[in-house]
């Protein structure tokens, strides 16, 4: 069972007037829906991030800062309303500046090929198809899942989950994981041995146990495929040596991520390997010298066949 941060963030001290504040509570208690993180904002913008409809499938991206899932994301998004799905980000989830300005960059962004800047914070999705929601798509803070920072390594933030995370992954939404293995992202678990077993100890540790295996499905998704040898921005054309050179890297993941039956003598991945391009991203300066990037949108075999994995058990 997950542990979580049992320490609440303490409102400011100081105010112009005295204002009544919300009242503390217990984080020690992991699957408490009612629980409530406090964070160091406007008492009137204090929210826990938190998904209102317990019906409606929901879609997790995994994976540490960095490594795409906020460009993935869009990428889906833009194939969907292609495909004729609504997309519109959801204004119940959370209630801050941080989160509103999260939510209008990526609508800016569903409509050109200008890449998102830094690391989106929160962001859910929904997805409608004939006026029925029929999917919500997550993404949480990279550092949530996992984090390189030595400071809060230190701190214990790898060791932990936070309050909003349990409460999601334990609520009855059917859900499906895509879980990045982050190869060739700009921090690169290719070349640090050290994090990338970290990274699926603690996926293994504190998530997996509470994915519910019957009803759940974990998608693996090896992203930047067009930076291997094994594909490239039209589609992977050697699936049979990606899924190997992952094997290579992620054999926690490999080994560990099964279902047996017939008493044990039969045991299966409980998991499915996906690959992806988002596309190729080109530095860009505008006239005010600010740096941004542009992409050439990949192949649409990538988002169909990772809808067509999201979606099996929904």
């Amino acid at each position: 069972m997950p542990q979580i941060n049992s320490e609440a963030t303490q409102t400011n001290a100081v105010h112009q007037e005295q204002q009544p504040t919300e009242p503390q509570t217990d984080t020690e208690q992991v699957l408490q829906p009612e629980q409530r993180q406090h964070v160091n904002v406007n008492p009137a913008q204090i929210q826990t991030p938190q998904i209102i409809n317990n019906k409606v499938p929901v879609v997790v991206f995994v994976g540490p800062p960095s490594s795409g899932k906020s460009m993935i994301l869009v990428r889906l998004a833009k194939y969907l309303r292609d495909e004729g799905y609504t997309i519109e980000t959801d204004p119940t989830f959370l209630n801050t500046d941080d989160y509103q300005q999260d939510c209008q960059e990526f609508n800016d962004k569903l409509n050109t090929n200008i890449a998102l800047k830094g690391s989106v914070k929160f962001l859910l999705v929904n997805v409608y198809k004939d006026g029925q929601e029929v999917a919500k798509l997550l993404e949480a803070p990279g550092e949530d899942f996992y984090t390189t920072d030595p400071m809060k390594i230190k701190a214990g933030k790898n060791d932990m989950v936070e309050p909003y995370l349990s409460t999601i992954i334990t609520s009855n939404n059917r859900k499906s994981y895509v879980v990045l293995l982050d190869l060739d992202s700009e921090i690169s678990f290719r070349r640090d041995s050290r994090h990338r077993d970290s990274y699926q100890q603690r996926f293994l540790k504190y998530f997996y146990p509470n994915i519910d295996k019957n009803k759940d499905r974990i998608i693996l998704l090896y992203n930047k495929i067009d930076m291997t040898m094994f594909g490239n921005i039209n589609c992977c054309d050697n699936i049979k040596g990606a899924r190997d050179d992952a094997k290579l890297y992620y054999k926690q993941w490999f080994s560990s991520m099964k279902v047996s039956s017939l008493g044990g003598f039969i045991s299966s991945e409980n998991f499915v390997f996906k690959t992806f391009c988002t596309g190729v991203f080109s530095p860009q300066t505008d006239g005010f010298g600010e740096k941004y990037q542009t992409y050439n949108i990949a192949n649409n075999i990538f988002p169909k066949e990772l809808w067509k994995e999201i979606t099996r058990k929904f």
